[in-house]
């Protein structure tokens, strides 16, 4: 549980009923129901980024991206090439720090994930900005939508007993 100050106010997230976030639609029109959501997304971005106490869970001083891409079957062969010559020297020319990329061998075996290490979130927020504003991204992440099915992303800090700080 953690709490996140916006203007001298205290939310206790955690507690939050989850009907503040689900609209209903009784009444409204499409357009007037996308419009609310969108006020309401764009709300809860930057209340989240903006929250200093938001990451209390954070343990270690560094932050690591940690990012499960599914590859299509059959395609893994052509995404570790344009990985490993297109991607990840791109994602490190606008400051991440790949310290992993492992492939699963057992269980979902069609699957790559990428961890990279951030001194903190706002370095990792301006990598991933300069990343994703840059022509060099809007040419490959054509390429990389091809080649993947999905992608999750994580955000972990080491344990006080983990050798990785």
């Amino acid at each position: 549980m953690f709490y996140c100050g916006l203007i001298g106010v205290n939310i206790k997230v955690a507690e939050m009923p989850l009907y503040i976030f689900h609209l209903q639609t009784l009444s409204m029109e499409e357009g007037q129901m996308k419009t609310i959501t969108s006020i309401i997304g764009i709300l809860a971005v930057v209340l989240l980024l903006n929250c200093e106490n938001c990451l209390a869970q954070q343990v270690g001083d560094k932050v690591y991206w940690m990012a499960t891409v599914e590859v299509p079957i059959g395609k893994l062969s052509e995404y570790h090439a344009m990985t490993e010559k297109e991607q990840v020297p791109l994602m490190e020319k606008h400051g991440y720090k790949f310290v992993a990329v492992w492939q699963t061998i057992v269980g979902d075996i069609e699957e790559v994930i990428l961890v990279a290490e951030f001194e903190n979130m706002a370095a990792y927020h301006k990598a991933r900005r300069s990343l994703l504003g840059s022509e060099e991204w809007k040419t490959l992440s054509k390429k990389f939508d091809a080649l993947s099915r999905s992608v999750r992303s994580r955000f972990l800090s080491a344990t006080p007993y983990s050798k990785m700080k």
